[in-house]
């Protein structure tokens, strides 16, 4: 069942963290330069679904593989090296959460109301940025468990 659990945990960190790479380096760049609002919802509208899908199998196959590894009641117990893996995961996924709502709630609302101005597709591309920092936080972190 842990292979199984990894393999879906890839997988859903493959859409997470590809999906957000291509958005920052080759949509937001024209996005931004072209003030497309339109073009940003679509694709927001297109993959946010797919997205928050991935993002919600990372979270329960990486509950599922840290339990097998330490008991949740152990998480937040120091034990050196494991316990700041642990820790920095819940650091990225907290992080993400934030970025992830405050761009929803705030910038994409905004979007969606009409209520922006030419400065709010650069603030969301700051957020896409975030995101993509703190997912390869994520990778990074994750690797350092098998290592």
């Amino acid at each position: 069942m842990m292979k199984v659990a990894l393999f879906l945990h890839l997988i859903g960190a493959s859409i997470w963290v590809g999906g957000h790479l291509y958005l920052l380096v080759r949509l937001m760049p024209n996005f931004v330069k072209r003030n497309d609002v339109a073009d940003f919802l679509a694709f927001e509208k297109s993959y946010e679904p797919l997205g928050l899908a991935a993002l919600g199998v990372q979270v329960v196959t990486g509950i599922y593989m840290l339990n097998s590894i330490v008991p949740m009641t152990l998480w937040l117990t120091p034990m050196g090296y494991l316990t700041a893996l642990i820790h920095a995961k819940l650091t990225w996924l907290v992080l993400t959460i934030m970025t992830a709502l405050h761009a929803r709630f705030r910038v994409v609302a905004k979007f969606e109301s009409g209520a922006y101005n030419d400065k709010t597709l650069g603030l969301m591309a700051i957020h896409v940025g975030l995101i993509c920092l703190w997912s390869l936080g994520f990778v990074a972190t994750g690797m350092a468990f098998r290592y």
